[in-house]
């Protein structure tokens, strides 16, 4: 089936395969599992004083007039009615024929979005066709909605996926699963036919994201199981590599602990223990350390990567930004104070000639540890024996550029271990998921001392008077982020700018007292606004979400998020993060508009009631759905067709079970669902 062409089918040819590959169809079968996400009851029409505004529905109209009007814009307004009410049909874009076709008299079945204007009911654009007093309904089915290109309508792609299902190959394409699930007890080209062609009874709600059909769970158990049997041979792939044992404890070991001015806490204690298990190992070591804003980690990859160092080999760190990967080789430094000549760091904006002198000392290893940003990934970039690569903020780098890294080293003689660090909480349910080829480590405890910000909403019309209290607080020796969304003024989303509110302030502080950070600034002009700020010569920092990873300025205690309700839950965390990391009592102000959707309110109230990220990145991804938080193409997150891995948690366990079975017994049989569901998006995870 993926060996047949979309070209064998009628009405295919080389322009609408283009359209079809940019959403990801490239085959027959890909045609058939390019699943519907809504459905549109046609074969009932409704009367028009049953409708309500916002309804979908087939209506059976006669025109009464037609009348092309010129302001405020060029339209068409059919007014129409059937034998109990009246509608207005509302076309902006039309063409003389249909005027002409759309006269006095005419009968029409029109199907459309109801909505309500000041003069009634109407329909604005709806799918139309002129009918005669005779006519039958011809759909005796419900009519399914599919993500299309721009240039392939509805109707194409519902003929295509018919023509491709009757093409099906049941013997060779479809695979015998039922046998390892008692529950997957309907065939999967039954479900494909029901889920693509349902019947007019079935409950429409059942058969979309959340419902219980039979067909459509029997679907998504199936990609589930495909996704985890993808997981579990690439976790087997993994350990098959050989590499480095890490064992040793030395120089660079007791330099941490001696310049760590802090116990580590328990939890910190306990993850570290881990990731030394791990590296004794003959196979790489593949973990993830989550640990909530402020909880340590930076301490527990620096230990990490000093047992590497004690054994004599290379470390890897890798920074999404170069602002974070400054701040990280600052911090290295200070934990090695005696071998700080053995840390480099490169980064978009290192010299030439520091370049230079950087990739032959590393080549030669006399650097043995390395931090950098996204120039670590580049060919000239040669280790001479990498052991260990870590990563901060996995989700900022693609897939392919941590492959890259990891193949800095020889893989035929060794891979490096693999530590990733993330201050973005992952719910169990989505770590035990996509990261299932992955340890994953929770550093769960904050060091002894931090009090709990206070963080508050606040419309605003109250921004004045938030001023002057900010005011009051900076003469008793506060510091303050400012956070906007956007640096340049725009003219579709109503936010305040960088540059607009860095004058504004400035004019009410001084010019000197307010500091400003964004992406647009050279690295050189963003650490000096960071430093500035942290040796207290500016009391203000007006920044972008540049700040939400790695600006460490611990006696920052007062935060405030402009726009606050167009960020995400676990963005909001994060920003939040920044301030209450000294002893001084913390304060953080969500800025929203007056008037914002109780659904926004109820958001912003989760960071009001809770410091918990990993609480709050539960909340996040109910309302957003994991591809939105971590950034599928980044992660590594496979493109589901069928699946939310949150709002179907609940089949988790039992398809990953199922999975295993397969993978154990059928490993060919694992591979063809793989193949089925997944392709070769799968590939990330051997990054």
């Amino acid at each position: 089936m993926a060996n047949i062409e979309l070209t064998e089918l009628k009405g295919i040819g080389p322009s609408i395969v283009e359209k079809l590959n940019l959403i990801g169809i490239f085959n027959l079968r890909d045609l058939c599992f390019h699943l519907p996400f809504g459905y549109q009851d046609r074969t009932k029409i409704s009367n028009i004083s049953d409708l309500q505004p916002g309804d979908e529905k087939l209506i059976k109209v006669k025109i009464l007039s037609t009348q092309v009007l010129y302001r405020p814009r060029k339209m068409m307004v059919l007014k129409s009615a059937d034998l109990y009410s009246n509608i207005n049909i509302r076309f902006f874009y039309f063409h003389p024929a249909q005027a002409k076709q759309l006269k006095t008299g005419t009968e029409l079945l029109c199907y459309g979005k109801v909505s309500l204007s000041r003069y009634g009911l109407e329909m604005i654009h709806p799918e139309y066709e002129v009918i005669s007093n005779d006519h039958e309904l011809k759909d005796k089915k419900l009519t399914p909605v599919y993500r299309v290109p721009k240039g392939i309508g509805q109707k194409k792609i519902r003929g295509f996926i018919q023509a491709a299902i009757s093409k099906l190959d049941f013997e060779e394409d479809f695979l015998d699963v039922e046998k390892y699930d008692a529950s997957l007890n309907m065939k999967i080209i039954d479900a494909l036919q029901i889920i693509h062609n349902p019947d007019a009874d079935i409950d429409i709600n059942e058969m979309l994201p959340g419902g219980s059909h039979p067909a459509r769970v029997r679907l998504l158990k199936e990609e589930m199981i495909a996704f985890q049997a993808g997981m579990a041979f690439l976790k087997r792939k993994q350990k098959r590599h050989h590499a480095y044992s890490l064992s040793k404890e030395s120089e660079w070991t007791a330099e941490v602990k001696s310049n760590f001015p802090f116990e580590l806490t328990e939890a910190q204690a306990r993850v570290v223990s881990e990731i030394k298990e791990d590296l004794t190992q003959e196979v790489p070591m593949m973990r993830l350390v989550q640990g909530d804003v402020g909880s340590g980690k930076t301490v527990v990859g620096a230990l990490a990567a000093a047992l590497a160092l004690d054994s004599s080999f290379q470390v890897a760190f890798m920074a999404p930004t170069t602002l974070l990967a400054e701040q990280h080789f600052i911090s290295f430094k200070s934990f090695f104070k005696k071998q700080k000549e053995k840390i480099s760091l490169l980064t978009g904006s290192t010299s030439a000639s520091q370049r230079k002198r950087i990739l032959e000392n590393l080549k030669d290893g006399k650097i043995k540890l390395l931090v950098g940003t996204h120039a670590l990934f580049q060919k000239s970039v040669e280790f001479s024996n990498l052991a260990l690569i870590i990563i901060d903020e996995q989700h900022r780098f693609g897939v392919n550029q941590r492959l890259a890294l990891r193949k800095k080293n020889d893989s035929e003689k060794s891979a490096p271990h693999q530590l990733t660090l993330t201050a973005t909480p992952i719910p169990r349910t989505l770590s035990m998921s996509v990261y299932a080829n992955m340890d994953v480590s929770v550093i769960d405890e904050l060091p002894p001392g931090r009090k709990p910000i206070q963080t508050s909403c606040l419309p605003l019309s109250g921004k004045e008077k938030l001023i002057e209290r900010i005011s009051a607080a900076i003469k008793k020796g506060s510091k303050v982020y400012w956070i906007c969304p956007l640096i340049e003024e725009s003219e579709n989303l109503d936010l305040n700018a960088v540059m607009e509110t860095h004058e504004d302030l400035s004019e009410y502080f001084g010019r000197d007292k307010v500091g400003c950070l964004h992406g647009k600034l050279s690295a050189i002009k963003k650490q000096e606004q960071v430093q500035t700020f942290k040796d207290s010569k500016t009391s203000i920092l007006v920044s972008t979400t540049v700040v939400e990873v790695g600006v460490d300025i611990p006696d920052a205690d007062i935060m405030v998020i402009e726009n606050a309700e167009r960020f995400g839950l676990a963005q909001l965390h994060q920003l939040r993060g920044r301030i209450g990391r000294g002893t001084k009592e913390s304060f953080c102000i969500l800025l929203h508009k007056d008037k914002i959707q109780d659904i926004s309110s109820q958001r912003l109230q989760v960071l009001v009631d809770s410091q918990d990220g990993f609480k709050i990145a539960e909340e996040d991804l109910v309302i957003r759905g994991p591809g939105e938080i971590m950034g599928a193409q980044q992660t590594g997150i496979v493109p589901m067709k069928y699946t939310n891995l949150v709002r179907d948690s609940q089949y988790l366990m039992e398809t990953k079970k199922v999975a295993e079975l397969i993978c154990n017994e059928e490993p060919e049989l694992a591979n063809q669902l793989i193949e089925r569901w997944i392709s070769g998006s799968i590939a990330f995870a051997d990054a």
